[in-house]
């Protein structure tokens, strides 16, 4: 079976993760109860939850966007509008566990083309004005443009499945820690690329 060649892999660079990744603190008994904690805070943005994974690019870019609070809203609820997730089986051995949660959204792969294209449109044609040099309205206006290109394809009817693998360790205080990775959070997030704003 797939997943326990997984495990033996997890097991395996489990420790050097431990020294690149950060690892956060639940307070979730068990495995299952970690995963759901943290699928549900992420999709719900709990920031109790999602304040222990900020050195995740990802989840910093959810919690911490600077932007107009409106455009930031927009942005949460279009990238979690179609996701759902469940937690297919759970392996545990010794102080290791990983769960297998297959995870379904909005298609974002094309995201990052679009904004590309779309904030250079826009650099191009104000080149000469004064809102170009203005760097928090530049800023602003790429944010805009990038939840613009979300939005755009959340409501495409585009959608996107994927098997995520979720490594956890047992924290020896009655807890589990969840190792959140860029691809982890790449995935659960339909193939979203971070850009820089």
């Amino acid at each position: 079976m797939r997943i326990h060649k997984f495990v033996k892999m997890i097991i395996s660079v489990i420790i050097p993760l431990l020294m690149q990744i950060g690892v956060v603190n639940s307070v979730a008994a068990t495995p299952h109860e970690s995963v759901t904690e943290f699928m549900d805070g992420l999709r719900a943005g709990d920031e109790t939850v999602m304040e222990k994974y900020l050195d995740n690019p990802y989840i910093n870019l959810l919690m911490n966007v600077s932007g107009d609070r409106e455009v930031t809203d927009r942005m949460y609820a279009a990238l979690f509008e179609n996701f759902s997730y469940e937690i297919v089986e759970i392996l545990e051995k010794n102080q290791v566990a990983v769960a297998e949660v297959e995870v379904s959204g909005s298609d974002f792969s094309g995201v990052m083309e679009a904004y590309s294209a779309a904030s250079y449109e826009y650099v191009t044609d104000n080149l000469y004005s004064d809102s170009i040099e203005d760097k928090e309205a530049l800023s602003a206006r790429c944010l805009e443009i990038y939840v613009e290109q979300i939005e755009a394809a959340a409501s495409s009817g585009a959608g996107f499945e994927a098997v995520v693998y979720v490594p956890m360790t047992d924290d020896g205080l009655f807890g589990w820690n969840i190792l959140a990775t860029d691809e982890m959070m790449s995935l659960i997030l339909g193939n979203l690329e971070v850009p820089e704003l």
